[in-house]
């Protein structure tokens, strides 16, 4: 049965009240009736020794115990209270019984003083019996009264604790109920605005985030959730909208290459053919396009099983850089690598020669002609670096932020460099994929230089990076390491 939380409080409250308020109860009838208790013993003894004190002075004057106790029965005399004299024997001589019955009177004992309860009618009474010696004789004082005033005082005690009780739950539970709703009241404000946030509110975000209590942390923490929602629906739609400019750009020019060809019924040859490599190329452009965001959606679903194996990371880097030897050849761009050898590293081969060739690759199309390019690779205690530098003019200050995000290309350089703005979104997925990172070190008027580091295989080749893309399993091998120079011109 699913209550709501104001009538479970409620319910818990008054539980853990009657808990409480019984054992209070019990508490204080068990300390009354001990005080209560130690009271009437006290009475008890007080009446027992002005009797004493009495009889010892009509004993001092007529040396003789019936008589005595005759003159102490006249002197004390206290309404409901039991006081007699005994001799030796333990037979009375003289007293004010009230109403106890002398067979009920408690046997002498050793010891000088008892105090005892017995039962007279099913009654209690509370008998006090001192033995006293003196020159003219023992003798015992007898001090008793019924227990029923003392019985009667517990149980309209206990009576009056029982009727209050349930008046206190009943007063607790409409507090506890009014106090639940006053302190619930800000959430259920919460819940009603938070039913009208739609995807295309998500910044309006929670008016209930002024408390400075649990409610308002609360608040203040759904908001920043919203915020985050927020900003990662807007990079979809961003995306979205990004991808589609990019996309319908070489369809754009596919498309009008092709019917200005087909426009006339008859064309030459070279024209054919020179529409056919616009088409060729826009459409080459278009499925690099495809292929990376297809790559980014599924890192982004956490479904893009890498192969990794082990091997050598100077090995990994060699196919990469003769590719981009090309690439900054037709640019008029020196490209320089220096590459340590022998740096274990468990990686998918692919996915790291990618990297290098995503960052090659934009550091070429930001240098200008005569410029260079450098690619290093060292050792850095248990990580294995690669820089890429090149000279280009640099990266404003303004940007550095933003040149991760997807389809983010530098305004200055839209017009003159290709791509699509995804090769260092992707290069940084696969640094983070495999337990490392990628970020861009520096950038100045001098160029820039962007730094990755991924983590080392173990000794004994069996390290595993730390992302849990890494699904696939990996097939061990050995891969032979050419001689590499530690700089060379490539």
């Amino acid at each position: 049965m699913n209550l709501p939380i104001r009538s479970r409080l409620t319910i818990w409250y008054i539980g853990v009240l009657a808990a409480v308020l019984l054992s209070f109860s019990a508490g204080v009838l068990w300390v009354q009736g001990r005080y209560s208790r130690m009271q009437f013993d006290a009475e008890l003894a007080s009446v027992g020794l002005t009797t004493a004190s009495v009889l010892r002075s009509e004993l001092a004057e007529s040396h003789q115990l019936a008589r005595a106790a005759a003159e102490t029965r006249k002197a004390v005399d206290i309404p409901n209270r039991t006081v007699a004299i005994l001799d030796a024997g333990g037979n009375p001589v003289a007293g004010h019984w009230r109403g106890f019955h002398r067979v009920n009177l408690p046997r002498p004992g050793a010891e000088p003083l008892m105090t005892t309860t017995v039962l007279q009618d099913a009654a209690p009474w509370r008998v006090r019996l001192q033995r006293t010696d003196s020159p003219d004789g023992a003798y015992y004082i007898v001090v008793a009264a019924a227990e029923a005033p003392m019985t009667r005082e517990q149980r309209v005690l206990a009576r009056t604790l029982l009727v209050a009780m349930p008046i206190a739950l009943l007063l607790s539970a409409g507090i506890c109920w009014w106090a639940a709703s006053r302190a619930l009241e800000p959430l259920t404000r919460m819940s009603e605005e938070a039913e009208r946030i739609t995807v295309h509110s998500l910044d309006s975000g929670l008016s209930t985030v002024q408390q400075d209590d649990e409610v308002g942390q609360l608040g203040r923490s759904f908001n920043r959730l919203l915020a985050r929602v927020s900003a990662a629906v807007e990079s979809q739609r961003q995306f979205m909208a990004d991808a589609s400019h990019e996309l319908r750009t070489p369809l754009s020019a596919a498309q009008t290459a092709a019917e200005v060809t087909l426009a006339q019924p008859h064309r030459e040859e070279e024209e054919y053919r020179d529409a056919l490599e616009i088409v060729q190329t826009q459409t080459q452009r278009l499925g690099r396009m495809v292929d990376d965001m297809f790559v980014l959606a599924r890192a982004d679903a956490a479904g893009y099983r890498l192969r990794v194996s082990d091997g050598f990371a100077d090995e990994m880097l060699i196919e990469c850089a003769e590719a981009a030897r090309v690439l900054a050849a037709a640019q008029g761009i020196a490209l320089d690598v220096a590459l340590e050898p022998a740096i274990p590293l468990r990686a998918d081969e692919a996915l790291i020669g990618q990297l290098a060739l995503n960052l090659l690759e934009n550091a070429i199309k930001h240098t200008p002609a005569g410029g260079r390019v450098r690619l290093e690779l060292r050792r850095v205690d248990a990580w294995a670096q690669i820089a890429v530098v090149d000279s280009g003019s640099g990266i404003p200050p303004a940007d550095r932020a933003r040149i991760f995000e997807r389809f983010v290309r530098l305004d200055e350089a839209r017009e003159n460099v290709g791509g699509a703005g995804l090769g260092l979104p992707i290069a940084r997925w696969i640094a983070e994929s495999h337990g490392g990172t990628l970020m861009l070190q520096s950038s100045g008027p001098q160029g820039s230089t962007f730094l990755v580091r991924l983590p080392l295989a173990g000794r004994d080749g069996s390290r595993l990076a730390s992302s849990t893309r890494l699904s696939a399993p990996a097939v061990p091998h050995t891969l032979s390491h050419p001689a590499v120079s530690p700089s060379s011109s490539v």
